[in-house]
C-alpha cells in the first residue's frame, strides 16, 4: 500500500559522514576530503529531493550515479558499500521504501552507463587515431598500415569495416568472438542480420551509439554497444563505414550483482530490511483482501554470547543456519517470504493457505528448527529467539504498520524473557504507544519548560502535619493518565541528567522548606529512580546541589530504589554509603521487605524505608484485620522499626486509609490525601494556613 511522501527529518550530515569513510576506504580521489564532502552532500541533496518529489522521477539517481563516475568515485567496492550506507540512512530518514529501492537501482543503472560513456569516449579517441593514420597513409602507407593493423587485430572492441551498402569488408578477431562466428563467415553480410529485432540498416548519417541485442548461433542472445562512423573521402562521399560494436555482458552481470547486493544480506543471501519492506507492500497488494496473513519477527536470543565465546566465524555459521533453516520451514508455502533485517533479527512472512499452522503451531515449529544444534566438529551451535506475531487479514493493514506492530509485539516478548514470543494486542499496543510517545517526547518538554519540579506534601499519619516534602518531575496536566515522569524518563535514559536537574531545582527551596518545617530533621525528599540510583555521578550531583543551597546536608533525604541496592546495581550501594558520610538523610523506595531486605537497611543505618504497594491496588483499610497480608504489613513495619528505621507510605488515599496506617505504625504518608504535586507557594500557603494544597497546580518558584 502506497503512501504519499513526506520530506523526512534524516541527519544529512551523519550520512555524509559515513558515505565518506566508505568512499576514502575504497577509492583513490585525487581531491581534498573537504571537496569529497561537497560532492557527496550535493549528491545526497539530489537523492532526497527526488525521493520526495511529485511526480516521482529516477532521472536525479541516474545523474548521481554518473557524477560518481565523474568525480572518480569508481574503486571496486565504492558502488556496492554506498549503497549499503544510503539505502541504510534514507530508511532510517523514514523515505519511502520502495522510492528508496527504484531510486537507487537508478544510481546503480547511471554508475554502469556513465563507465560506458567514459569507454565510448576511448573508443573515439582511437577512431580518430585510425582516420588520421587513414590521412597519413600517402606520407608513410607501411608504418601507418603496421600500427593500424595491431590496434584493429588486438582491440577487445568488435571492429568492423563495411562498404558504403554496410557489407562486411573486413573484421577483426573481437567482433567475430562477440558474434561467436568464423571470421571468414562473416565477410559479405550486414551486421543487422546478426541483431534481434533489426531489419533496417541505422542512419549512416548517425553516428550516436545504440543498444542493441546479438543472437549467436545457439540461440543465446547478448547486449552489445554498437557505434557506426562513416569514413569520407576529400570531397565528401562516403567511402567505407566503421562499426565498433562492444560487448556489454560484463557491465549488464554488473549491473545485475549491484542491484543484488543492494537488496540482500551479503551473509546469508536473504532479502535485506529493505527489499522485505519493498515485497511485504507487494505481496500484501497481491493477496486477496479477506485472505490471512502472518508476520513473525524474531531476535535471537544471546547471540553475542556466540560470538565473544567461539568467535565471529561461528556467529557468522548460526546465522547462515538460521536463514536456511527458516527459509526451509516455509518453502511449501504458496507465498512466502523470510529475511534477515537486522545484525540477530530475522523475519517471517506468510501468506497463509490451508496448511499453515495456527500461532502456536507456527511458532513451535519455529523453536524446533533453531533450537536444533548446527554441528562444525565438536562444537554444536543452537539458538534461541524472542518472537513477535501479527495475523490479520491482508486488507486490514499496510506494510509498515504490518511490520511495526510485530516489532512492537516482539519488544513485548523480550522483555518477558528469552525464548518467549508474543501476539499483537491492539489495546497493549495502543497503551504502549501512548506510553511510548509521551517518553520520548519528554526531552523536547524538558527543554522548553514544560517539564517542572513539582511537590507533594508528606505528613506525619499520627497528626496529619505536614513534616516536609517530596520533589518530583511533573508534567502539569497528565496526572494519572500515563506513567509519572521518572517512570517515562527511564525507559529512554533521560533519568540520569534529570536527577542532577532535580536536585539542584529542589534544593534551591532549602530556605523555604526549613523555615516551613524547623523541626530540626529533614525536611526535602528526592525520591531517585533505579538508574539515577546507580549512577556514578550522583553523590556530585548532591554535592553541588546542597553547595548551591548553602545549607546542612541533613535537610535532604534522598530516597533510593531499593531493588538498585539489594542487587549491588552500579554504584547504588556506594553512593548508599557515601551519602551517609555526607550527612544526607537516606531512604529506601519499592521496600518489600524480607530478612534480607530489613538486615541492609540496619547494616547501612538507613533512616527511612517507603513501602511498595503490598495490597496491590487494593484499599487496606477494606481487609478484615486477620487477613495474611494486613498481618504481613504490620510485621513489617514492626521489624523496621526495631532497626531504627520509620516507614512511610506513598499513594495515601484519603483519611480512612491514613488512620489505618497509622494505626499498623506507619510513620508518614504522601499522596492524594494531602494534596500535591503543586508549587513551592501553594505548599507554603496551605501548611501555614493548616489545610492541605489542592493538586495540579504549579504557581512560579
Amino acid at each position: 500500500m502506497s503512501t504519499r511522501p513526506v520530506a523526512p527529518d534524516g541527519d544529512q550530515e551523519t550520512l555524509v559522514r559515513s558515505w565518506l569513510r566508505v568512499v576514502a576506504s575504497t577509492a583513490y580521489v585525487p581531491r581534498s576530503a573537504q571537496d569529497v564532502a561537497a560532492l557527496l552532500a550535493s549528491m545526497l541533496a539530489a537523492l532526497t529531493a527526488a525521493l520526495v518529489a511529485e511526480p516521482f522521477d529516477t532521472g536525479p539517481g541516474a545523474e548521481v550515479g554518473a557524477r560518481m563516475v565523474t568525480g572518480a568515485l569508481t574503486g571496486e567496492e565504492t558502488l556496492s558499500r554506498s549503497l549499503g550506507v544510503l539505502a541504510g540512512g534514507l530508511l532510517a530518514a523514514g523515505h519511502h521504501p520502495e522510492r528508496v529501492v527504484v531510486l537507487l537501482a537508478a544510481v546503480s543503472s547511471g554508475y554502469a552507463a556513465a563507465l560506458r560513456a567514459r569507454t565510448l569516449e576511448q573508443q573515439e579517441d582511437m577512431k580518430r587515431a585510425m582516420l588520421s593514420a587513414a590521412r597519413l597513409a600517402e606520407q608513410g602507407r607501411k608504418d601507418t598500415e603496421h600500427r593500424f593493423r595491431e590496434v584493429f587485430t588486438a582491440s577487445a572492441i568488435g571492429i568492423a569495416i563495411t562498404g558504403v551498402d554496410g557489407r562486411f569488408l573486413e573484421t577483426n578477431p573481437a567482433l567475430a568472438a562477440i558474434l561467436d562466428r568464423e571470421p571468414e563467415d562473416l565477410r559479405g553480410h550486414l551486421l543487422s542480420e546478426y541483431l534481434v529485432g533489426q531489419e533496417d540498416q541505422p542512419d549512416p548519417a548517425s553516428s550516436a551509439p545504440d543498444r542493441k541485442r546479438v543472437v549467436r548461433p545457439d540461440g543465446d542472445t547478448a547486449w552489445v554497444l554498437v557505434n557506426d562512423s562513416v569514413v569520407r573521402d576529400d570531397s565528401g562521399e562516403p567511402v567505407y563505414r566503421v562499426s565498433m560494436v562492444q560487448d556489454l555482458s560484463e557491465l549488464e552481470l554488473l549491473g545485475t550483482r549491484l542491484t543484488h547486493q543492494s537488496l540482500h544480506d551479503a551473509l546469508t543471501g536473504l532479502p535485506n530490511r529493505l527489499h522485505f519492506q519493498s515485497r511485504l507492500e507487494v505481496m500484501l497488494g497481491q493477496a486477496h483482501p479477506a485472505a490471512q496473513v502472518t508476520l513473525l519477527c524474531l531476535d535471537l536470543d544471546a547471540f553475542g554470547l556466540v560470538n565473544t565465546t567461539h568467535g565471529h566465524a561461528a556467529g557468522d555459521r548460526l546465522l547462515r543456519a538460521v536463514a536456511h533453516r527458516l527459509a526451509a520451514l516455509v518453502e511449501d508455502e504458496p507465498a512466502a517470504l523470510v529475511a534477515r533485517v537486522g545484525g540477530d533479527e530475522f523475519a517471517v512472512f506468510v501468506v497463509d493457505g490451508p496448511s499453515t499452522p495456527d500461532i502456536p503451531g507456527l511458532v513451535a515449529l519455529v523453536r524446533a528448527e533453531l533450537t536444533e544444534p548446527d554441528y562444525d566438529g565438536k562444537i554444536g551451535l543452537a539458538a534461541t529467539a524472542s518472537i513477535g506475531v501479527v495475523r490479520c487479514a491482508a486488507a486490514e493493514v499496510g506494510s509498515a504498520e504490518l511490520f511495526r506492530t510485530a516489532d512492537a509485539a516482539l519488544h513485548r516478548a523480550k522483555a518477558a524473557g528469552r525464548d518467549q514470543w508474543a501476539v499483537h494486542d491492539p489495546h497493549v499496543d495502543r497503551r504502549a504507544r501512548r506510553v511510548g510517545a509521551a517518553a520520548t517526547s519528554l526531552p523536547s518538554a524538558w527543554e522548553l519548560g514544560e517539564l517542572v519540579v513539582a511537590y507533594q506534601p508528606v505528613a506525619r499519619l499520627a497528626d496529619r502535619a505536614v513534616v516536609r516534602v517530596s520533589a518530583v518531575p511533573h508534567l502539569p496536566g497528565t496526572r494519572g493518565a500515563l506513567p509519572p515522569p521518572a517512570e517515562l524518563a527511564e525507559q529512554t535514559g533521560l533519568s540520569v541528567a534529570l536527577a542532577p536537574w532535580l536536585l539542584r531545582e529542589a534544593a534551591g527551596q532549602l530556605p523555604v522548606w526549613r523555615e516551613l518545617f524547623p523541626g530540626g530533621g529533614p525536611v526535602l525528599r528526592v525520591t531517585l529512580t533505579r538508574t539515577q540510583t546507580a549512577d556514578a555521578d550522583l553523590v556530585g550531583a548532591v554535592s553541588r546541589a546542597l553547595a548551591q543551597a548553602a545549607l546542612p546536608a541533613h535537610l535532604l533525604e534522598v530516597v533510593l530504589d531499593t531493588t538498585a541496592v539489594r542487587d549491588a546495581h552500579g554504584d547504588a550501594r556506594d553512593n548508599l554509603r557515601t551519602l551517609g558520610d555526607l550527612g544526607v538523610g537516606r531512604g529506601l523506595h519499592g521496600f518489600t521487605g524480607g530478612p534480607a531486605l530489613v538486615e541492609l537497611v540496619e547494616r547501612f543505618g538507613v533512616g527511612a524505608v517507603l513501602l511498595a504497594d503490598p495490597f496491590d491496588g487494593w484499599r487496606p483499610d477494606w481487609l478484615p484485620g486477620d487477613a495474611v497480608a494486613v498481618r504481613a504489613t504490620a510485621e513489617l513495619i514492626a521489624a523496621v522499626g526495631s532497626v531504627g528505621a520509620e516507614v512511610g507510605v506513598v499513594g495515601v488515599r484519603d483519611q480512612a486509609e491514613a488512620s489505618w496506617w497509622a494505626a499498623r505504625g506507619a510513620s508518614t504518608g504522601e499522596g492524594p490525601a494531602f494534596g500535591g504535586p503543586v508549587g513551592v507557594a501553594d505548599v507554603a500557603r496551605a501548611v501555614r494556613g493548616g489545610s492541605p494544597p489542592p493538586s495540579e497546580r504549579i504557581a512560579p518558584t
